[in-house]
């Protein structure tokens, strides 16, 4: 294919900046509301469906796992596919696992749509972020993450609102079942829009795949790969979700951990040794970059994460606010994180990488603000005075810092990447929140009153929040890295490094995505 026709194809293969945009915040919005409301259902799950302990358990954490799971195959089908077909699947069965939830006759059924719900949430957020990559560039891909971001910081004020008027106003048979399908418009309207207006891609698999397997026509897609991540994730996150687990086989996880780990190194050697496209890039997995801006994505996360869940648990029962005044006193945190995403573009073409590393800072200031407090005993009234604008200004941090942290860890994936890209961010994201949450939440749970029964105090909430603070410390002495700090989210001059084969490189120029990379890793890919 000439230049200038690949140039012509892409045209039609590429949709516009507005569609990508409408596409990425109403899929945000779809899976965050759900995210941020699924807890106030759990009582009447619980009663309704006759649920045990057990049966909740799983019933909160199976969207998380299936999540991860969903994340590992979905970005590297969006960059072998093209995005439309993996986003409308993902979509789909979204909606669907909305759906068998909200109707759900038994827990197991309700189970089951949390289950594929999250195999649809990690279909949707690999194809979301690759999009934007795509589609944006320089400054105003910042703004396009800022965009998705404020819709994150939407979806946690408007859902816990939606949510607590309709378990107030309906009967609760029907109240929680309302809210389980709060999420059903969004996914759908959303739906309707890629269906509609994104273009349907002209060849498959791309010319990247073709000439980088060495196989033309032929889509690798590492599926060995793919199954052994797949099973090491579920591994990981089970002793988490099930105490049963975590209390008899945790021996047994391990090994069975190591096993596969060993396997799957061994199998993506002979993968890049046989000229084939191995699961974990190369060009990923060399690139300092990029391996720095997960790490500091990863503990930045699951830290934020772990934090939030210590602060609500403790003004839900070590205070005894309840829901309506503990959601309250939490508001101003999401309403001043909008306000900074909108500015987090043009704070960062000021100050460009090191905005991360002074987000991080405030960060650390907040909690060091709430440790104090809580180190001299003071009254509950200052004390919860210290935690609504500590929660502010590290709500700020967070508006400020997370969209230039995406990008810049991002920026450094070449563009047959993208989608495989975002994938790992994300999959590192949530196998750090998973373990954090329940680091923190054992800290925070391990008192006990005379009675036995289970509560948070002050001293569980300071050694919860000082796991925290040790995990944003780490956060930032890798964000100080040159690496990082030199960060940028601009569009880099072409260069051979940044691909590893002729068809490759024509494509990109074509489209005008040449591989992106502020240090030009090698991509370690065969020549076709």
């Amino acid at each position: 294919m000439s230049g200038a026709a690949a140039a012509a194809d892409d045209v039609t293969t590429h949709p516009s900046a507005q569609v990508v945009l409408v596409i990425a915040l109403g899929a945000g919005l779809a899976t965050l509301i759900d995210s941020a409301v699924v807890n106030y259902t759990a009582p009447a799950v619980t009663r309704e469906l006759g649920a045990d302990t057990a049966a909740i358990q799983w019933f909160l954490a199976s969207y998380s796992l299936t999540f991860g799971l969903g994340l590992v195959p979905a970005g590297r089908l969006g960059d072998a596919l093209g995005r439309r077909g993996p986003l409308v699947v993902g979509l789909a069965l979204f909606l669907l696992g909305a759906l068998a939830s909200a109707l759900a006759p038994i827990v197991a059924a309700a189970v089951g749509g949390r289950v594929v719900q999250g195999l649809g949430a990690g279909l949707i957020s690999a194809q979301v972020l690759g999009l934007i990559q795509d589609g944006f560039h320089g400054p105003a891909r910042v703004r396009a993450f800022a965009a998705y971001t404020a819709a994150g910081a939407t979806a946690a004020v408007l859902g816990p609102a939606v949510a607590a008027g309709l378990l107030t106003l309906l009967p609760e048979w029907l109240g929680w079942r309302a809210v389980l399908g709060i999420s059903a418009p969004f996914s759908l309207a959303t739906l309707i829009v890629a269906l509609r207006r994104l273009p349907v891609p002209s060849r498959s698999p791309r010319p990247h795949d073709r000439a980088r397997s060495g196989h033309r026509g032929r889509l690798s897609l590492d599926l060995p790969g793919v199954a052994l991540l797949g099973t090491l994730v579920l591994l990981a996150t089970l002793p988490v979700i099930d105490p049963g687990v975590a209390s008899s086989g945790v021996p047994a996880v391990v090994a069975g951990g190591v096993l596969i780990i060993a396997a799957l190194v061994l199998w993506e050697t002979r993968e890049a040794r046989r000229r084939r496209v191995p699961l974990f890039a190369p060009a990923l997995i060399r690139s300092a970059g990029f391996v720095s801006g997960n790490a500091v994505a990863a503990l930045w996360f699951g830290s934020v994460l772990a934090h939030s869940s210590a602060i609500t648990l403790f003004l839900l029962q070590g205070a005894a606010l309840g829901a309506p005044l503990t959601a309250l006193l939490l508001v101003p945190a999401s309403l001043v994180r909008i306000a900074a995403s909108l500015l987090s573009a043009r704070t960062h073409a000021r100050v460009g990488g090191s905005i991360v590393a002074l987000g991080l800072g405030l960060q650390i200031v907040a909690s060091i603000g709430i440790l104090i407090v809580l180190g001299v005993d003071a009254p509950l009234l200052s004390l919860l005075v210290v935690i609504v604008v500590a929660e502010a200004v590290s709500g700020v941090a967070t508006g400020l810092l997370e969209p230039p942290l995406r990008a810049i860890t991002l920026g450094f994936a070449p563009a047959a990447l993208h989608g495989s890209a975002a994938s790992f961010l994300q999959l590192t994201q949530r196998l750090s929140a998973t373990f954090c949450v329940a680091l923190v939440s054992g800290l925070l749970l391990a008192g006990s009153d005379g009675a036995g029964v289970t509560t948070v105090s002050r001293a569980g909430l300071a050694a919860a929040l000082a796991v925290c603070t040790g995990l944003l410390g780490g956060a930032l002495a890798i964000a100080l890295l040159p690496v990082l700090r030199r960060g940028t989210v601009a569009a880099p001059a072409s260069s051979a490094a940044d691909v590893d084969s002729a068809a490759g490189l024509a494509a990109d120029r074509a489209t005008g995505q040449a591989a992106e990379t502020d240090e030009a890793p090698a991509s370690g890919y065969p020549k076709a």
